[in-house]
């Protein structure tokens, strides 16, 4: 018993056992710094704690050297150095447990106690008394029994999803069914499929069977028609070279008779020329008296003829064209084909030069479109757009021709959107919008945004920018700060949202991106920074040039700190595009038009020359058409002189020819002599005709006795080409049946190739299921290929009808089909680790529960029983009582135990709290259960600190009495108790060491407590 005044040091004594044995400074409910337990005015400190050791081993002497600066610790183990774990292990085998307030309850430490939860309380009971395992088994308990719990938790969580994906399987199952029952037929019907494609296979090889047989015999049927023309041929060729022999005797005759009747057939054409000739020269004999009328009357009238003409040319030649005439024409000529030549020339120079200008007028016209393109706002930025962002520009692009998919308009990006009403803002509005928020798209739904992103984020991979304002706050709950009025008092011309214009959901968008209403600007820099402060209202404005951002503390005076940065240069929102390129083509365009203008005075001058150069070709036609009229008539009448001219001469060479014909008797002197000479050629041709007639006759008796001859022979021949000929069409019918039978065999053979390789391809397309279906079946199948066609057809013709059931729908089902058989694997092994954790509890509970319940009963027979002996003497045994209590739950972490007590007997057992009883039943109540555990406890020692705190006297007393009783047994351990004030006349044992602190302002060097036990022994006599 540990006793001295407060502030002497006694709590000192707790601290220096628990830090020596290890144990961190938080177990004592005071400062958390090792540090802070070295005495002031020195830079370490040290504790040294010795232990009794184990019969038969020597003392355990631990040494911890504390240091202020670093707050850190040196250790010794039996004045070895050591390390703090090497401690831990030697102190944890004396079973001290200095962080248990059952078995160590510091001064700081005794409300906790009061105000530990039951379960706290049973561990920590646990731990100082009973049996070594009983914290262990709860410990395991516990880790099982959440183990157990969240298993069943789950076990639920499965089943319940287990039944709900069984009952909406259940709705679909019918369809399912129905769709297994497809699933079946097309089984069928791939079963089918190659069942027919093995048929046509089989029946087409033995179509290819019969055809090969068919084939080896037209092959040995020809071969034996080939072998019979050899002979034959042999044979012909002997007859035909006997003919040929008679031929060629017959043929020389036939040449000598041939030429016998040539010179027959010539002779007697001479001799029927010869009587043509006799007869013509009779007839003209005849015709000589009309020949000389005939004459006469064509003398006369080539006569009259002559003399009509040389009537008309006694009149002499026409004159000739006049000479003048001529040359005024050619000169005319002349001047108008100059002229010609000149006003075709002019009208290419002004086809080419219209032709120019129509291209000039072109280009003139792109030029001018692209001058309204540059100087367009909308083309400029999405010029810049394109440069700066190609993905959104292709984006825009896109939107523009798609925008008929979308619900609502989809706003192209804010840079193209945004239209800025006050150039003076648009530096100040372009360094509020920074680059992603310029680059973004404003969808107005949600439907649109998904779309948009779909089309273009997902599919296309393009990096864009886009929000969706469907259930935005509306452009109306964007509140500036301040009223216009406050605002112009303040220096600013407007705030940066009313310099803009640009669609609603484009400005909501801007003000929660980038706070556009509750910016404020001053075009020209007149603003009061102090002012604006003071106002508390605005954090970011723009005055000038330069943007302010102001920030206020959130501690003390709250004092405003504000930031400044120059604006960025105007480059997204600037009105002109970009410049060069307009100064190009404003350039360009001045040119044009100057060439133009140009052209068209060029093409005007041409025109009134070609204008002139028209009337004057058109003047010289006029001056050529009368000149051109009187040189063709003077020409006209010179030739038609010289026609008559020509035919006077004609005339005169004709009546020159009638006169010199000979005279009639002359005439009829020269027939006679011709028709003599005629007659002597007519004698010698008959005379000819009679010898080539006998030499013919004797040719065709020589020929036809050596036809006669060859007679035989040529039977024989024609026999032989018979025979041969016969043969021949025997083998042009065998090679054709031959071929025939080639093609065909050829054509079965590719067909079956094809239906093996089909029927292949079938099975090897075919899924397992079915292959294994039909493959006992194709070996042993003799069924037609028809009839499994008419089958399949019939199958096939089921499987068409229209069912009604989505592919979606079976996937779903069978995914949860799937998820229930996992389910149920998962909750049968769930299950199985239940049972298994159900028989670990049960067993391990089988140990821990009689262990602690026999704990609990010994404790709670102590506590009664002490309370009892207390309050006897207190009360005189009016109702108070303790009981201790084993709480129970389905969580092993709840189980605890309760401390019920009594202080009036017209109260009832209630709960010991730290809030219920007063401070000195609460002191009480926690000295008789530590004192209950006496006994119980494993660890070598006990400790309480100031346990008597606002107990009365008598109870103190009483208590004291009960801690003699108890801790001086000679089973029970070592104890400390440690009291500021001690009552007379106390109870003392034998067994017990008292440590007095003596405190003041002077002490002898030498005190001897005996002389002043005396002295205080005389005073009290």
């Amino acid at each position: 018993m540990i006793i001295g005044p407060n502030g002497t040091g006694k709590s000192t004594v707790v601290c220096a056992i628990a830090l020596g044995l290890g144990w961190k400074p938080s177990v004592l409910g005071r400062a958390k710094d090792v540090a802070s337990y070295v005495k002031l005015g020195h830079s370490e400190g040290w504790v040294e704690i010795e232990l009794q050791g184990f019969p038969g081993r020597a003392n355990v002497v631990v040494r911890r050297i504390l240091f202020r600066e670093s707050n850190t610790s040196d250790w010794l183990l039996d004045g070895a150095p050591a390390t703090v774990r090497q401690v831990n292990e030697a102190v944890s085998l004396f079973h001290i447990e200095v962080g248990n307030l059952c078995s160590f309850l510091p001064q700081d430490r005794v409300a906790d106690f009061a105000a530990m939860t039951p379960s706290r309380l049973l561990q920590d009971t646990q731990q100082s008394a009973g049996h070594p395992d009983l914290f262990e088994w709860h410990t395991r308990l516990m880790d099982l029994g959440h183990k157990l719990a969240a298993l069943q938790t789950r076990l639920e969580q499965e089943q319940s999803e287990h039944n709900h994906l069984e009952e909406r399987n259940a709705v679909l199952e019918r369809d399912v069914r129905r769709y297994e029952e497809r699933l079946e037929l097309e089984k069928q019907v791939g079963a089918l499929q190659i069942r027919v494609a093995f048929a046509e296979f089989r029946e087409a090889k033995e179509r290819y069977n019969a055809a090969r047989d068919e084939r080896e015999a037209a092959k040995r049927t020809l071969e034996q028609i080939l072998s019979r023309k050899e002979p034959l041929q042999e044979r012909c060729e002997r007859a035909e070279q006997q003919c040929a022999k008679a031929d060629i005797r017959r043929s020389d005759l036939v040449k000598e008779a041939d030429q016998a009747l040539a010179g027959l057939k010539r002779a007697e054409s001479s001799r029927e020329q010869l009587d043509a000739h006799l007869a013509s020269l009779g007839e003209q004999e005849k015709r000589l008296e009309t020949a000389e009328q005939d004459r006469q009357r064509a003398i006369e009238e080539l006569l009259r003829t002559i003399n009509e003409l040389e009537q008309r040319m006694a009149e002499g030649p026409p004159p000739p064209p006049d000479p003048a005439l001529e040359q005024q024409l050619r000169a005319v000529k002349s001047e108008q084909r100059v002229l010609s030549e000149d006003v075709c020339d002019m009208e290419g120079q002004l086809s080419e030069q219209r032709t120019k200008k129509q291209r000039l007028h072109t280009r003139l016209h792109e030029t001018q479109q692209t001058m309204e393109r540059l100087n367009t706002v909308r083309y400029q930025r999405l010029q810049i757009l394109a440069r700066a962002d190609h993905d959104a520009y292709e984006a825009v692009q896109w939107l523009q021709k798609n925008r008929g998919v979308f619900e609502k308009v989809v706003y192209d990006p804010v840079l193209v959107m945004v239209n800025i009403k006050n150039p003076e803002a648009a530096r100040a509005i372009e360094t509020c919008l920074s680059w992603p928020v310029q680059r973004t798209f404003v969808c107005q739904t949600r439907a649109d945004y998904d779309l948009f992103t779909h089309e273009l984020i997902d599919k296309r991979h393009w990096r864009l920018n886009v929000v969706e304002m469907e259930g935005a706050q509306p452009l109306e709950s964007y509140a500036p700060p301040l009223t216009d009025d406050e605002l112009h008092a303040l220096g600013f011309d407007a705030y940066a949202l009313q310099c803009i214009d640009a669609p609603t959901d484009v400005l909501r968008y801007l003000c929660s991106a980038a706070h556009l209403h509750a910016i404020p600007l001053a075009f020209e820099g007149r603003v009061n920074p102090a002012r604006i402060e003071s106002q508390r209202q605005i954090k970011r404005y723009i005055s000038g040039d330069t943007i302010f951002t102001t920030t206020y503390s959130n501690y003390g005076q709250r004092l405003p700190q504000t930031m400044s940065r120059v604006l960025k240069p105007l480059r997204n929102f600037a009105h002109v595009g970009d410049m060069a390129e307009r100064e190009r083509a404003a350039a360009l365009l001045r040119s044009l038009q100057d060439e133009m203008d140009q052209l068209g005075t060029s093409i005007t001058q041409m025109e009134q020359e070609h204008a002139a150069q028209t009337a004057k070709l058109e003047a010289l036609s006029a001056q050529r058409a009368p000149l051109a009229t009187q040189i063709q008539e003077a020409q006209a009448a010179q030739r038609d002189w010289e026609r008559l001219q020509i035919r006077c001469h004609t005339q005169r060479e004709q009546l020159a020819h009638e006169r010199n014909k000979p005279s009639v008797s002359m005439q009829r002197q020269q027939l006679s002599e011709s028709r003599r000479k005629v007659a002597v050629d007519l004698f010698k041709s008959i005379e000819r005709s009679l010898r080539l007639a006998q030499q013919l006759a004797e040719a065709h008796a020589r020929s036809d006795k050596v036809c006669l001859d060859a007679l035989p022979l040529a039977t024989e021949l024609e026999a032989c080409r018979a025979e041969l000929r016969q043969l021949q069409v025997q083998i042009e019918e065998g090679e054709r049946a031959l071929r025939e039978v080639l093609a065909q065999f050829t054509e079965v053979k590719e067909q079956t190739l094809a239906c093996r390789n089909r029927a292949h391809q079938r099975l090897d397309e075919a899924s397992d299921e079915v292959r294994e279906r039909v493959e006992g079946l194709l070996d042993e199948d003799t069924e037609s290929s028809a009839h499994l066609a008419s089958q399949l057809e019939r199958a096939q013709a089921q499987l068409d009808v229209p069912w009604g059931v989505g592919a979606n729908v079976i996937a779903s089902f069978q995914a949860r089909q799937e998820k229930i058989a996992q389910l149920k694997r998962t909750m049968e092994d769930g299950r199985h680790v239940q049972r298994q954790l159900e028989e670990d509890i049960a067993q391990l509970e089988a140990q821990w529960l009689p262990e602690l319940e026999k704990l609990i009963g010994r404790v709670n027979e102590r506590f009664s029983a002490a309370f009892a002996r207390m309050y006897r003497v207190l009360t005189k045994g009016l109702g108070c009582a303790g009981e201790v209590r084993l709480s129970r739950d389905d969580d092993y972490e709840k189980w605890g135990i309760e401390i019920l007590v009594k202080f009036r007997d017209t109260e009832r057992l209630q709960p010991l709290t730290g809030q219920r009883q007063s401070g000195g039943e609460r002191s009480l109540s926690t000295v008789l259960y530590l004192l209950s555990l006496t006994g119980l406890s494993r660890s070598p020692f006990s400790l309480v600190d100031e346990i008597n705190q606002g107990m009365d006297p008598r109870a103190e007393r009483a208590v004291h009495d009960q801690m003699v009783e108890m801790t001086c047994r000679a089973e029970a351990g070592q104890y400390f108790l440690i009291t500021p004030k001690l009552l007379p006349s106390l109870r003392y044992h034998e067994l017990m060491k008292i440590l007095i602190i003596n405190n003041g302002d002077w002490l002898p060097e030498r005190l001897s407590l005996a002389d002043l036990v005396r002295q205080k022994r005389a005073r009290l006599a």
